[in-house]
């Protein structure tokens, strides 16, 4: 019996952007840094697609790595024909400030073979505020 771990394939099927609603920051009753995004994602596969789940990368200023995996994209699964567009809006917290943000899909093609998507990294001048 095989035992060894595997990984998903990484596919290059979405064609991913990010539109930045900003970083709110609260101050009480402790300090909470909120990075506000929506995201578009559209196939750009020869064939239909089903997204079944997301993992995150998280930084934050002081070292700190956080990965964060959904077994459902913003609380669905959905399929996406060849073309079709997927948006969705969300945050992410920080007890410090953040440094770097990532996410990943992952899903199943028409065959039911599944996949994870390369990361999407935010742009780094989306954490060059003053803080």
């Amino acid at each position: 019996m095989n035992t060894k771990p595997r990984s998903l394939p990484i596919r290059p099927c979405l064609e991913m952007g990010i539109s930045l609603a900003g970083v709110r920051i609260s101050r009480y009753p402790r300090p909470c840094y909120r990075v506000v995004y929506r995201l578009r994602m559209r196939n750009i596969s020869s064939g239909s697609i089903c997204l079944l789940g997301r993992k995150w990368t998280l930084r934050d200023r002081s070292g700190h790595t956080r990965i964060v995996e959904a077994s459902q994209v913003f609380n669905q699964q959905p399929v996406l024909t060849p073309g079709a567009v997927f948006s969705c809006s969300g945050s992410q917290d920080f007890d410090t400030p953040p440094v770097g943000m990532e996410v990943s899909f992952f899903g199943t093609d028409k065959q039911n073979h599944p996949f994870i998507t390369p990361p999407l990294s935010f742009p780094a001048r989306t954490f060059e505020l003053p803080w």
